[in-house]
């Protein structure tokens, strides 16, 4: 091996070991007091943080979405478990619901094998998506309602013997077809693409599918099959969400940022630069 490919495998190696290190600054430093909510939902926590920021940026996005075609309902799902798909969802879904033109927003957790959505939120689970689709209740009484304004939460219900075949039935797309009549914007969080069938079956239904790609981590060649996967279920890519990131926030940002905020605690070590962002924004 040449000196100059034992370099570029150093610095590598270097770079991928600084991404999986945990940072030493956390961006999420005004955690609200008795909640529930877990510290990953910036935007309930600090949305006026960077990430809280990056947010916001791919809210605007959706909404230009909105001027060229009546596109209210949005599928978010990953390659792979572990991407940060839910976490996406929820903060993306609070975002949306914290817009000044007071939206209804509805969030749905269609993953019927792991859903996570109660336990991020901190809400105890309840019937839901599974129930409806086996007629044991109606939409309505699914409904969850998280103290938040314009935010309303339909929970994946007990795990079903047949979530794909359930999610493929005339009652999904029924059901989909009345909740848009019902609210502006509909975040749908489905399980990964690679392992299951359930986000091609759910992302025909919508108007467009939301890949979250996990820096470092996601390859390449994966995100293609995916992409074709959707393609061939007739489902509608309109953009990425990459999570993980990792940037450089110079000093002079640091202290914009603390004499701009002064309510806000952001702190900076001198030997710490490279931040490693929960989420950045990509053409949606």
């Amino acid at each position: 091996m040449g000196r100059i490919t034992e370099a570029l495998k150093k610095v590598a190696d270097e770079r991928i070991s600084r991404i999986q290190k945990k940072p030493e600054v956390q961006y999420i430093v005004k955690k609200v007091e008795n909640t529930k909510i877990e510290p990953h939902i910036v935007a309930f926590h600090d949305p006026a943080s960077p990430v809280g920021e990056q947010y916001k940026i791919i809210r605007t996005n959706i909404q230009s979405l909105r001027l060229k075609e009546d596109y209210k309902t949005f599928l978010i799902t990953s390659s792979l478990n572990g991407e940060g798909k839910t976490v996406t969802s929820i903060n993306l879904a609070l975002t949306m619901a914290n817009d000044l033109n007071n939206k209804s927003i509805l969030l749905i957790d269609a993953d019927m094998r792991k859903g996570k959505i109660s336990k991020y939120m901190g809400i105890s689970s309840s019937p839901g998506l599974s129930e409806i689709l086996k007629g044991e209740v109606e939409a309505d009484a699914t409904f969850v309602s998280p103290n938040i304004a314009n935010l309303t939460i339909m929970h994946s219900g007990k795990v079903p013997r047949n979530p794909a075949e359930l999610l493929s039935s005339k009652k999904m797309l029924s059901l989909l077809s009345s909740l848009r009549t019902r609210f502006d914007y509909i975040f749908i969080d489905s399980p990964p693409v690679m392992p299951l069938t359930d986000p091609c079956i759910i992302g025909g239904m919508t108007d467009g599918v939301i890949l979250v790609v996990q820096a470092a981590r996601t390859q390449r060649d994966m995100v293609k099959t995916v992409e074709q996967r959707l393609y061939q279920a007739h489902a509608k890519l309109v953009g990425y969400i990459m999570t993980n990131v990792e940037y450089h926030l110079p000093h002079y940002l640091y202290r914009y940022v603390h004499e701009y905020d002064g309510y806000r605690a952001y702190y900076q070590t001198e030997n710490v630069k490279e931040q490693k962002e929960e989420v950045m924004a990509h053409e949606v």
